[in-house]
């Protein structure tokens, strides 16, 4: 049996949304898990999910609900990171919030979409998802593919004057969610939280590529 191992991201909002991604040894990255609970079912849903589904790290965002996302990140904090946008370099750290302490991840929110965008590309556009059930479920299929497809640059003049490429600020939360699951797997390797598998029973599942495609 092949290594595999599952990582979450958690988007924050008035309506969250959760992405569980699947690496497994010699395949390509797979996406096994979609969900958009409201911000007030946000941590018993998490929790389920981070149970259920074998979940090796998550990265939360850390805003606009800073309370939430502690708890949230406190449910398993070993494995866990806290995201807030920063200028310059990648950085993780340790900060103190009433004695306790919880690893942040500063990234800089163009660099975070950026990898996601860059690793879509690499598959010629395909991304591996759960096949569908039932009519909800295709639904829920095709908000995702909305959100990634709504992952798109364009001109932004800053305050200095100077024109730049940027991400809108449009409706994206599943595509921060599986930004920040595929940060969690990024962070998972390079602090070295990966443990060797133990082995379990999971229930068979089917897959299909979608193409994104433009609308």
């Amino acid at each position: 049996m092949s290594a595999s191992y599952r990582f979450c991201g958690i988007d924050t909002g008035d309506v969250c949304a959760l992405a569980v991604r699947e690496r497994r040894e010699g395949r390509p990255v797979r996406w096994v898990y979609f969900e958009s609970p409201p911000v007030e079912r946000l941590i018993e849903r998490c929790r389920a999910v981070f149970s259920g589904l074998g979940v090796e790290a998550f990265v939360v965002d850390g805003g606009p609900h800073t309370q939430a996302a502690r708890a949230v990140y406190d449910l398993a904090p070993d494995a866990g990171f806290i995201w807030r946008h920063t200028e310059g370099e990648m950085q993780t750290k340790e900060v103190s919030f009433l004695g306790v302490e919880r690893r942040h991840v500063r990234m800089n929110r163009e660099d975070l979409l950026d990898h996601l965008v860059e690793e879509f590309h690499e598959g010629v556009g395909r991304v591996l998802l759960p096949q569908p059930k039932d009519s909800s479920e295709e639904a829920l299929l095709g908000e995702v593919e909305r959100h990634l497809m709504n992952l798109r640059k364009k001109p932004r003049i800053r305050s200095s004057g100077e024109t730049v490429l940027a991400y809108a600020r449009n409706e994206n939360h599943f595509g921060f969610a599986c930004a920040y699951a595929r940060l969690a797997e990024s962070l998972a390797q390079s602090e070295g939280m990966l443990a060797p598998l133990a082995g379990g029973t999971v229930m068979p599942q089917t897959y299909h590529q979608r193409m994104l495609k433009r609308r």
